[in-house]
This record gives C-alpha cells, sequence and structure tokens, in this order.
C-alpha cells in the first residue's frame, strides 16, 4: 500500500544547542554568533545549501532552518530574505529557538506543525554542505518504497549516501576530492512517521546501523559535497586525492552549483569552467 511522504531538509544554521563533538566556535555562543563569522557562513550557505536545494529537479520539499534566538538582527534578516527570495515562504521556516537539543527542536516542529502528511523524510542537510540535484526526486522514490515496508514492530527506517564529494575551501580555490563514508551524516534520512519521537539529530550517525533498521543507497555516483573550511563546526576529516579537471567536469550534471565556485581544478577561475548548455541534473541523465 503507498504511504504519503514528505521530505524536509533539516538545517542546523550556527544554532547554539547540544551535539557530539563541536569546534570551539560552536562551544562559546559570543564566538558562534560574531557578525564576521556569520557572515562568512552566509556565504557558504547561499554557495552550498540553498545553491543546491533551487537547482533540485523536483521541488517539492520543505526547508526547515534552526539557528539560535539571539542570532543578531542583521544577520536574521538577511537569511530569512535570502531563503524567502530562492525558496519562497511556502517551503522554507526558520525556527529561532533558545539552546537545547537540536533533534528535540525539529522533532516538536514537525509532529505539531508539519503533521498534515502521515510520514516525512527528515533529510540531514548541513548550512554548508550540499545535494545532487536530483536528491530529492531520489530520496522522495527510495523513501516511499522504505515507508511502505514499515511495521509496528519496525516504525521507522534511515536511508544513507555514502557517495559524495569534499570541497576543501582554500585562499587560491576550491579542491575536490572523491568521499566514500558509510553511515555519513550527510543527506542521512529518517523514514518514520512525522509524529515520530526518533530524529536523525539524537544518534550517532556513525553507529546508526547498530541500533535501526538502514538501507545503503550505494550505487557509485556523487549525492552531495561536503564543505571544508576554516570555520567547520565538526570534524572535518579528508583524503588528498583531488580530482582533476576532466573528473570535476563530470560532477556538473550532479551539482550545478559548481559552476559559480572557485575551481583550482580550472585555474581558480569559475569563468573557465561554466557552459551554455543546459545544466540541469534528473535522475536517468546524471546516472549516465
Amino acid at each position: 500500500m503507498k504511504t504519503d511522504v514528505q521530505a524536509v531538509f533539516l538545517t542546523r544554521y550556527s544554532f547554539f544547542g547540544s551535539s557530539g563533538w563541536r569546534a570551539a566556535d560552536s562551544k562559546d555562543k559570543a564566538r558562534l554568533l560574531d557578525p564576521e563569522r556569520l557572515n562568512k557562513r552566509f556565504e557558504l550557505f547561499q554557495k552550498m545549501n540553498l545553491a543546491s536545494l533551487a537547482a533540485q529537479t523536483d521541488p517539492d520539499f520543505k526547508l526547515v532552518i534552526l539557528t539560535s534566538s539571539d542570532m543578531p538582527a542583521p544577520q536574521a534578516k538577511t537569511l530569512t530574505e535570502a531563503c524567502k527570495d530562492t525558496l519562497g515562504d511556502e517551503r522554507t521556516r526558520i525556527l529561532f529557538r533558545a539552546p537545547g537539543s537540536a533533534g528535540q527542536w525539529f522533532q516538536k516542529y514537525l509532529s505539531r506543525r508539519m503533521n498534515r502528511i502521515s510520514h516525512s523524510l527528515q533529510i540531514v542537510l548541513d548550512d554548508d554542505d550540499a545535494v545532487s540535484a536530483d536528491f530529492t526526486e531520489i530520496v522522495r522514490r527510495e523513501g516511499a518504497f522504505a515507508a511502505s515496508t514499515l511495521s509496528p514492530e519496525m516504525p521507522h527506517q534511515y536511508l544513507s549516501f555514502p557517495n559524495g564529494l569534499t570541497a576543501k575551501f582554500e585562499k587560491d580555490g576550491i579542491n575536490l576530492m572523491p568521499r566514500d563514508v558509510p553511515f555519513t551524516n550527510l543527506g542521512l534520512t529518517l523514514v518514520a512517521p512525522t509524529d515520530t519521537p526518533k530524529s536523525p539529530f539524537m544518534l550517532a550517525h556513525k553507529k546508526v546501523a547498530r541500533r535501526h533498521k538502514v538501507r545503503v543507497i550505494h550505487d557509485q555516483r556523487p549525492y552531495y559535497i561536503r564543505a571544508v573550511h576554516d570555520t567547520n563546526d565538526s570534524r572535518a576529516h579528508h583524503n588528498d586525492e583531488y580530482m582533476d579537471a576532466a573528473a570535476v567536469e563530470k560532477m556538473f550534471p550532479y551539482f550545478p552549483l559548481l559552476r559559480d565556485l572557485d575551481l583550482k581544478a580550472f585555474g581558480g577561475k569559475p569563468a573557465d569552467h561554466r557552459k551554455d548548455h543546459d545544466t540541469t541534473a534528473s535522475s536517468s541523465s546524471a546516472a549516465a
């Protein structure tokens, strides 16, 4: 029997809360909400998270952003206006909340305000990361199947997407590297009733398969970009297997946003790798 599902991307945006390992900036409210730092994070948010969602081949999704209630007014206004201008009021919700558990804040909002649809796909997307242009299309398909297999004994399931890219932001440009990490939090998706007490933010994602049913979508193509830079809020491990121009060129259909980045593989000049042809990805063409 078909189960109705809604795709909801969940983003923490300079939220002063509790989680596992955190960088020094995220433990100090003054440093976390420093205007200069917030401006840098907003630039990454626009280039990565927001740009990738604007390019989705399936536009039927919601973006719920959790940020701090103490966010300075100018930065709060800039964030709100950017989301509205890019995705529209109907697809974005920004929650300004007091310190606490990100998972609990998200869970409360979904169960109370988004429960008109029986099941949700809760998708982790950090503010500085990106998903492929066909991610919503694919996660909706995979999530609908997963939802149809749920039972009272097993009322939820996770979807994991190991394959992606690392984008290392440096002063003279950006290097791309392939990334393959089982049970990464990049694109990690909880398939469950909308009013579930579970949240992908209330578990150790590396141990998700020990305690939960998980379907791994491992089909040798990238689904996300993990950004590494000087203001990361979590550990930023990566390899040094830099991709050359030919390899990067193959990534453009998955991630149209790459055409607007300062990629080292193209000499650090974005204009060198822009094309006049259509850059829209679809699940069929991107997988070819």
